[in-house]
């Protein structure tokens, strides 16, 4: 404040002021104008930005925090200020970042408030981008050095001598400035009254300094400000602006590491969720009292649930829960119609919502350089969660690294963590999404969509030879794309699939070479960095075309094809290369044969998945595709169709040939011993004591040599089935056969059996020592073999008729060497022993007709 002095002669010639031992000596009196004041301290009013005060009156209804809110985030600022904390007192710069709206500029004026009534401040300076005063750093200074001219005695005059001195000041470098306007004369001021050293305020509060319209002035400042606090312990900067790059490049140099703390808003530390709610209900209860309509509001207004989505929509900043309440609290209109269209329930009145928000976004997005591109990359944060930043380059075909350059200019409402692009802001999404709001910067989410499924089938389409330059480097990236498009379709009826093809995406389909790209994966494996994510891809891609086939007749013709390119290619990689591989002829033979309607499996084995249900059984590279491929149990929509289109590719004599392998694999395992896990059973029936060699030796004479084993299908047991792949088994006594006509839909692999004393014994030794939340009903410690036994068991009788001529195939069935552990299935056993004679016959009749 200006404080006027006895008139004095005026006497323009300062030039002999000196500062000696740290004494102000004036040779000459003092130079005062018509209203008391010096030339130099009324040169330094006219520099004074009185809008960039943190209690100016220019500025209306400037946020502050709400009472309870930001207690934690201010309690630390200020002892920080104070330097209560002493792992802080080396860091005389705090930079409080956050992103657009978080609440930087409510806390620093709080802050500025609390620490002006507690004598704490010298200063502040708001930057305001709007306010031609304060969008530059130009008076900055001169708004620092009055302040604290107001709070020091003797403050003034030394200003003023120095601005008399050097009348130019104010156009000199930040640098100077900083030195000549406060540095020195606050020096001066201070050793001259060492008595209130202890006592001297000490913070500076520079807010919004991403509002400064010269980003090189920005930078400036940050130096001039690491070099103050080299020359002087006097003074704490408080520094609060948006994460901008340039600002996190000038926070990360060197040379302001070792004096630097910050804070970040948008962590967790300071429950900004919890505030925010603290401040709805505040300003919701203050509506329902003093609201001209308020008897029109219900109880309880507004629901819990609303609150809740409000608070999670904020994203912990502040801006979306004030624009809200600014809007609901309209005396023009009623709270509770005000909110409804918040929340779309109703439409919305002339004044939208988020005006304000959405000046802020649309501000901050239109400062992107290559704008088109950026809104194409902020498509994949609005339609997918977690979208790698690098698959968003693959995919939009953009160099590597080059979309976070791209996106440097919107780090104050998004962020790239562990190589995601995030949404600081919920409410973002909501923006891009609504073209009522977001304007020219609105994009159709549903043709981005669709154009991200075209971009992905050509990319799969040229990697395969090599010609990709990117790549997919995210299994979940992919499948997000894909599983969101496929459960759209599944909710809609089919007259509107057709909302969801596109002719990129039928060109792009019909472009794909499947035979050539599904070759590899059946041949070597998931051998190349491109195949991890194509593994993926290949599954949904076919899925995808069997939703859309029945659209029209370009898409139908589309989806045929890519089927008969796949059956062609399962083919054709068989014969070639696996044409002595019992197991793959197996594995296609079930897959893609045996499931046509003409052959009737009992449904108890159509719904088997080889590799889901039995871990114990290793399928190979050719066996891994198929099963992914074909899907989880076989009901895939499109897996009758395949199974269609391989019988009538392989012809009779194939398809018998192809039969005669599998029932040969089915029998190898039948018949070996050593893959026989007696332990399984016998530990169950007693049967150990059995003489083994000659089990071997006469295997389908047990009943002449032995008491007959008790039958497997009628023994009372526990049964331990797990359901729909829940981790905890169901344990009941039940009768095996019971259990094993009503194995669906339970799989093979998810039965238990045990004893009564094991299972006591278990539950004595183990169950009752670990905690209850990790407790299971058994000890799941692998796989046991009879599941896949009995499978083969109920298999073979209907593979053999359907085998041709196999010398291999003929000389088994001639052993009739089961192995030991069929006796405890003797139904089973019997049935694969007639099917077994049965073939032979036909062997011997079809030999006698040649000869």
């Amino acid at each position: 404040m200006m404080q006027s002095g006895p008139p004095i002669p005026q006497q323009i010639n300062l030039s002999h002021s000196i500062l000696s031992g740290g004494t102000f000596i004036q040779n000459n009196q003092n130079n005062y104008n018509r209203s008391g004041e010096r030339p130099g301290y009324a040169r330094l009013l006219e520099n004074v930005a009185t809008a960039a005060l943190h209690d100016s009156l220019d500025n209306v209804d400037p946020p502050k925090c709400h009472p309870n809110t930001r207690v934690a985030i201010m309690q630390c600022i200020i002892d920080w200020a104070v330097g209560m904390d002493p792992e802080l007192s080396g860091k005389p710069i705090l930079w409080l970042k956050g992103a657009a709206g978080a609440g930087k500029s409510a806390i620093a004026r709080s802050v500025a408030e609390r620490c002006s009534d507690e004598r704490l401040l010298l200063g502040t300076f708001f930057f305001g981008a709007a306010d031609s005063t304060r969008n530059h750093v130009g008076k900055l200074v001169a708004t620092l050095s009055y302040q604290i001219s107001v709070i020091l005695p003797g403050f003034r005059d030394m200003v003023a001598a120095f601005i008399e001195d050097d009348p130019l000041i104010f156009g000199r470098s930040i640098k100077t400035q900083f030195s000549t306007l406060i540095i020195r004369p606050l020096s001066t001021v201070l050793a001259n009254h060492s008595t209130i050293l202890s006592t001297t305020p000490r913070l500076i509060i520079i807010d919004g300094l991403d509002e400064c319209s010269a980003v090189n002035s920005q930078r400036d400042l940050l130096l001039t400000l690491q070099e103050v606090t080299n020359t002087t312990t006097l003074i704490r900067f408080l520094v609060c602006s948006r994460p901008e790059s340039h600002l996190n490049s000038a926070f990360s140099l060197s040379r302001m590491a070792p004096i630097l703390h910050y804070i970040f808003l948008d962590d967790d530390d300071y429950s900004a969720s919890k505030d925010i709610s603290v401040y709805l209900e505040d300003m919701f209860k203050q509506i329902k009292e003093g609201h001209v309509f308020k008897h029109t509001l219900q109880d309880p207004w507004p629901t819990p649930e609303m609150l809740e989505t409000l608070v999670n929509k904020s994203s912990g900043q502040f801006i979306y829960a004030a624009t809200v309440v600014r809007y609901v609290e309209s005396h023009r209109h009623r709270p509770d119609q005000r909110l409804n269209a918040i929340f779309n329930l109703r439409p919305p009145f002339k004044d939208l919502p988020f005006m304000e928000l959405d000046a802020l976004y649309r501000l901050i997005i239109s400062k992107a350089e290559d704008l088109p591109t950026v809104l194409d990359i902020l498509a994949f944060s609005t339609l997918y969660e977690g979208f790698d930043v690098r698959d968003i380059e693959a995919i939009l075909q953009l160099e590597q690294g080059s979309a976070e350059v791209m996106l440097a200019d919107l780090h104050s409402i998004i962020t790239i963590s562990l190589g995601m692009v995030k949404f600081l802001h919920k409410s973002l999404a909501d923006f891009l999404s609504e073209p009522q709001r977001s304007g020219d910067l609105y994009r159709d989410l549903s043709r981005e969509q669709l154009s991200h499924v075209a971009r992905i089938i050509s990319i799969f389409s040229k990697a395969h030879c090599g010609q990709q330059t990117g790549h997919i480097y995210r299994l979940w990236s992919i499948s997000s794309i894909f599983l969101r498009v496929l459960g759209d379709l599944w909710k809609n009826p089919d007259s509107m699939k057709a909302d969801y093809v596109s002719s990129d995406i039928l060109q792009a389909a019909q472009q794909f070479p499947i035979f050539e790209f599904i070759k590899p994966f059946l041949s070597y494996g998931r051998t190349k960095d491109w195949m991890l994510s194509g593994w993926e891809f290949i599954g949904l891609y076919i899925y995808y075309l069997y939703c859309i086939k029945d659209v029209c007749e370009s898409t139908r013709l589309v989806y045929w094809e890519q089927i008969r390119g796949y059956c062609e290619c399962v083919w054709a990689v068989l014969d070639d290369n696996w044409s002595s591989d019992w197991k793959a002829h197996f594995i296609y033979a079930y897959h893609h044969l045996l499931h046509d309607p003409c052959y009737r499996l009992p449904p108890k084995i159509s719904y088997v998945h080889l590799h889901e249900d039995f871990s114990n059984i290793h399928v190979g590279t050719f066996g891994e595709t198929i099963l992914h491929v074909t899907g989880m149990n076989n009901r895939l929509g499109y897996y009758e169709d395949m199974v269609k289109i391989s019988c009538d590719l392989i012809g009779s004599i194939k398809e018998e040939e192809i039969f005669a392998k599998s029932a040969s694999f089915c029998l190898a395992l039948l018949c070996d011993e050593r893959y026989a896990n007696l332990e399984d059973a016998g530990r169950i029936y007693g049967t150990d004591g059995h003489d083994r060699r000659k089990k071997r030796e006469h295997p389908w004479h047990w009943h002449q040599m032995v008491s007959r084993a008790p039958s497997l299908g009628n023994r009372l047991a526990l049964i331990a089935c797990r359901k729909y792949w829940h981790p905890v088994y169901e344990l009941r006594l039940t009768r095996i056969r019971k259990a094993l006509q009503t194995i669906i839909p339970y799989h093979y692999n998810d039965i238990r059996v045990i004893t009564m004393r094991e299972y006591i014994k278990f539950y004595v030794n183990y169950y009752k020592s670990i905690p209850k939340t990790r407790r299971s009903a058994i000890n799941d410690d692998g796989p046991q073999q009879w599941p896949l036994y009995i499978f083969l068991l109920d298999l073979l009788p209907h593979i053999l008729p359907l085998s041709g001529r196999y010398e291999p195939l003929v000389t088994m069935c001639r052993k009739k060497c089961l192995s030991s552990l069929s006796q405890f299935w003797p139904k089973k056993s019997r049935r694969a022993r007639r099917a077994i004679d049965s073939y032979l016959r036909r062997m011997d009749s079809q030999e006698g007709m040649e000869t």
